[in-house]
């Protein structure tokens, strides 16, 4: 089909039946026109950043181009989004012409996929198209500007600069030695390596000649390394000498060794990574001295659903799954680079992540807008939070990649980053891995210059967003912005299926339509087996891919909130709603971290919460009545009863994987009685066995909990003496009511009022409890209640705590 007669087709259609709603002058809301739109508060309208540029960027660019073309009139990017949705032939092939994919499309390609395949047969997209991902990511560079830095944690300021003309040739050569080494297309390259120059040279190289790449973080353990590459065999490895983390060196050697034991026999290279490194396998010197200058930099163009990398799942509860991913995967990437996050060449990125992480690959794909990357070895917390803002400084960062986790610890140091960094050059900030919290989006804008902050989500199963950045729209505390461009994602009722989206009610979040980052298929996954049981069994009577995290979408600014799920009593919420009141700015100068599951056993009607806190400081500090009576309130009054867990608890760790994600399911499985398989990506392992004692929480003695509590000091006993308790008790709660106490803090007179309940429907401003008939009781031992069951919302809860 040709552009004017798409403009002719699909005009009509547009404007009588596209129905895409505009939204409220100047804040970029949207409503559908068919839903009721639920009151909300005016602090949840009120941006805290509105681009000064609105109108101007990339994504507006490519929607003026799309009105243009297709004889549209998309006011905005959640309009673009919608139609990119409704009409994803139109929209993926536009896109392909638009970031200028190498090869071209024939001018006759009307169809992106076979939309006659069902979703779950993972439709391919540009069927007969060849191309390569690497010719992709090194097209139309400047030769001598500079395309990567790489620092390592041991001199962070002072690093290696590489430039475009540099990194061809270092592609070229390690092509070279690939090639005489006897890799060719398809073969597998492993590479247990760092975030580097090298790392990032490896992946390009293997790619320009068909072989698929796979890699693993040095800090991955052994079990970790041997349960990936005994799946997928690669033919050649690669490893790093030796890793540097928070101050610590350590040889991999060891390591090395023990993974080559465990596998079948593939050749194994080692980058050492100082002078003084030593192995006991071949060099990369030896390696790359079977180059040759006469190789040139070619790129064997493959399938457009040809396999490039492999990555795996979290392997949190299990065997890791294998995905494989496309060389088709770069339309994605450049999307994002390019139209959501508005990168050129004019940018320094620093994403921090490990080669582990899907941002790694992510990261890579930046280098496809002509970006400078910069790739960082080591902590990002060491000697301190303040390395991470060097950084920034140094190398006038203008797009910043981190995460929550590292927000919170910033916070917690008390830096002002606008006051003792120049942050001049920075222009975005990008969170994910988890939530980030409404009070997280305040602290940034109170302490940061006034950029823009998105939180974003996506995954290694899709290998990109599916909630992304919008440069044009404005910024509201605790909300993602916009889902991605081209993914039809829907908020979908959990029983039906039905599309809750505009509603503003949460429930799973589903995709509709194919899209060209799914994975090609999960290597060594006879029949697709595993690949539909993660995706595709969600909803009996209808094939959607159901990602399995809980999301709701703001009906009135539509912003988006993802989420695990929670369901005590039916009542289903966010674990992110918890932990941005636990470790919210209250509560984190004494909290470090939390972990909130839900328990359900075989022999349970319901469901059950419980709030694992790790205290700061262990040593001396301690889960005493006085602050788990404020953790209760708080998240009483600003959310409802029923979000109250039933037990909050003292721990001495949370189980984190590598990425700093926190062990949800395979927490909640081991409270629930069921087995559970630890994946080498805990990197906390024996922390999950101290959990086992919550599945018979109830009836154990306290003697026994205390004696399992090895991680905790003794001098910190289980329960408090009735003289303890009382001073604590007296000390905090008195004169004020326990609603005084919870209402006492500037957060919590923000937050009130804003899930209140029909169990609930008091507002505690100016609380008289006894006008309320209700009970404020000062605790006991032979009470052994933590709240009266007019506050705990739960019918009161067993007295425990660490």
């Amino acid at each position: 089909m040709t552009e004017d007669n798409e403009m002719s087709a699909i005009d009509h259609e547009v404007k009588t039946s596209l129905s895409i709603p505009s939204p409220p002058a100047n804040i970029g809301r949207a409503g559908s026109g068919k839903t009721p739109v639920p009151e909300m508060s005016s602090t949840s309208q009120t941006p805290l950043w509105v681009s000064p540029n609105a109108g101007n960027h990339p994504i507006d660019k490519y929607r003026q181009r799309v009105n243009k073309i297709f004889g549209l009139d998309l006011q905005n990017s959640y309009q673009l989004q919608q139609w990119s949705v409704k009409h994803p032939h139109d929209f993926w092939i536009d896109l392909y012409k638009y970031i200028g994919i190498v090869p071209e499309l024939p001018p006759d390609t009307i169809r992106a996929y076979d939309d006659t395949l069902p979703l779950n047969s993972i439709p391919p997209f540009f069927k007969g198209i060849e191309l390569n991902y690497t010719e992709n990511i090194l097209r139309w560079k400047n030769p001598e500007a500079v395309a990567l830095i790489g620092l390592r944690e041991s001199d962070p300021l002072n690093g290696e600069f590489v430039t475009w003309s540099q990194l061809n040739e270092r592609i070229r050569v390690v092509r070279s030695a690939l090639l005489q080494h006897g890799i060719k297309q398809g073969d597998r390259i492993g590479a247990i390596v760092s975030t580097s120059i090298w790392s990032v040279v490896l992946l390009l190289a293997s790619a320009s000649i068909g072989a698929i790449f796979s890699s693993i973080s040095p800090d991955m353990g052994i079990e970790g390394c041997a349960s990936r590459f005994q799946q997928i065999e690669p033919s050649i490895i690669f490893a790093d000498s030796d890793m540097s983390y928070k101050g610590k060196r350590t040889s991999l050697d060891e390591k090395i060794k023990a993974v080559m034991q465990r596998l079948p026999k593939s050749l194994i290279f080692v980058n050492p990574i100082s002078h003084s490194s030593t192995s006991s396998f071949p060099l990369i010197g030896t390696f790359l001295s079977k180059s040759r200058d006469t190789d040139a930099l070619e790129f064997t163009r493959v399938p457009f659903s040809y396999p490039l990398y492999i990555l795996y799942s979290s392997g949190t509860t299990g065997p890791p799954k294998c995905l494989v991913h496309q060389h088709g995967v770069v339309l994605q990437l450049l999307k994002v680079s390019l139209l959501h996050n508005s990168l050129g060449p004019k940018d320094v990125v620093f994403q921090y992540t490990s080669t582990s992480w899907v941002l790694f690959n992510i990261m890579n794909g930046h280098l496809g807008a002509g970006a400078t990357l910069i790739c960082y070895d080591g902590s990002p917390l060491w000697p301190d939070a303040t390395t991470m803002l060097k950084i920034l400084q140094k190398f006038k960062v203008t797009y910043w990649g981190t995460s929550p986790r590292y927000c919170l610890e910033l916070e917690a140091s008390r830096v002002i980053p606008r006051e003792k960094f120049d942050l001049s050059a920075l222009r975005m900030v990008t969170t994910t891995g988890s939530t980030l919290t409404a009070d997280q989006f305040r602290w940034f804008y109170k302490v940061f210059p006034d950029v823009h902050l998105s939180s974003v989500a996506g995954g290694t199963d899709i290998a990109t967003s599916w909630i992304a950045s919008d440069p044009s729209s404005p910024v509201y505390a605790g909300e993602m912005q916009m889902f991605a461009l081209g993914m039809n994602v829907e908020v979908a009722d959990s029983d039906t299926g039905e599309s809750i989206t505009h509603t503003g009610q949460s429930g799973e979040l589903i995709c509709r339509t194919p899209f060209p980052s799914m994975p090609v298929f999960f290597w060594g996954d006879k029949d697709n087996k595993k690949y539909n049981s993660s995706y595709f069994e969600r909803y009996e009577h209808i094939c959607v891919w159901a990602q399995h995290d809980w999301i709701s979408v703001n009906p009135i600014t539509k912003g988006i909130s993802i989420d695990g799920v929670l369901n005590p009593s039916g009542i289903r919420f966010g674990s992110a709603e918890i932990y941005a009141i636990s470790e919210g700015p209250q509560f984190n100068t004494e909290i470090e971290d939390t972990l909130c599951v839900g328990r359900r056993r075989a022999k349970d009607k319901d469901e059950e919460v419980f709030l694992f806190v790790k205290m700061r400081n262990q040593a001396q500090n301690r889960l005493t009545p006085e602050l788990e009576q404020r953790l209760r309130l708080a998240i009483r009054t600003s959310l409802s009863a029923r979000h109250v867990p039933k037990f909050i608890v003292q721990v001495p760790e949370i189980p984190v994987t590598i990425n700093g994600k926190k062990v949800e399911i395979a927490v909640k499985k081991i409270t629930s009685g069921n087995k559970v398989q630890v994946s080498a990506t805990v990197v906390n392992p024996k922390a999950l066995e101290f959990y086992e004692q919550f599945y018979e929480l109830e009836t154990q003695p306290k003697a026994k909990l205390s004696q399992k509590h090895a991680g905790i000091p003794a001098s910190i006993p289980l329960a408090l003496t009735s003289k303890e308790k009382k001073q604590d008790i007296g000390r905090t709660a008195s004169p004020k009511c326990a609603h005084a106490l919870a209402l006492s803090t500037p957060d919590m007179q923000a937050t009130r009022g804003r899930h209140r309940t029909k169990e609930d429907p008091v507002d505690r401003r100016s609380c008289n409890c006894q006008s309320q008939g209700e009970r404020i009781e000062r605790w006991t031992m032979e009470d052994k209640r933590l709240l009266p069951r007019s506050l705990s919302g739960n019918g009161g809860t067993p007295f425990l705590h660490m």
